[in-house]
């Protein structure tokens, strides 16, 4: 007697992810959110501001230390995000993290309005939100769509946030 064994379509449009995958892609992004907002405070309070406000430096200086630690803990967020989404096998992780910092490039600017610990909480949210998000849409097996929907999305995000 034969036996019938069904197969995968390797060609198929989507790669699948479980709930399971999303609910920890969704984690490691708060993760990274609360590792960026901590680097965001501290470089800023304790490396920028002692840096670039001396009282001998011009203040056009000074008005950029939120940017630029802003920027710097992006970065190095992201690093760990690349490693997170890496250990947990998404499909082209490094689009989806690029995806992600365009996305929130200027998050700590718009939050900063709020009070720090509420802050924090929306910028962790935002973060573990995007990571799910850009992980699920590089997901397409042709490159060209992934490419195209990173891009869209991430500008979407861009003009939103402003």
């Amino acid at each position: 007697m034969a036996k019938v064994i069904e197969a995968s379509d390797p060609h198929a449009a989507w790669a699948t992810m479980s709930v399971q995958t999303l609910t920890r892609i969704f984690l490691y992004g708060l993760l990274v959110g609360i590792v960026s907002v901590a680097l965001y405070l501290g470089l800023e309070r304790f490396v920028f501001e002692p840096i670039l406000c001396r009282e001998n430096l011009g203040l056009t200086r000074c008005e950029t230390k939120d940017e630029i630690a802003a920027g710097t803990a992006i970065v190095l967020g992201s690093l760990m995000g690349l490693f997170l989404l890496v250990r947990e096998r998404v499909y082209r992780p490094i689009l989806a993290v690029l995806g992600v910092m365009v996305a929130i490039w200027g998050i700590f600017t718009l939050v900063g309005a709020l009070p720090v610990y509420l802050a924090a909480v929306v910028a962790t949210l935002i973060f573990g939100l995007t990571y799910v998000l850009f992980s699920w849409l590089v997901q397409p097996t042709s490159l060209l769509v992934s490419l195209v929907a990173v891009i869209v999305m991430a500008a979407l995000a861009r003009i939103a946030i402003g």
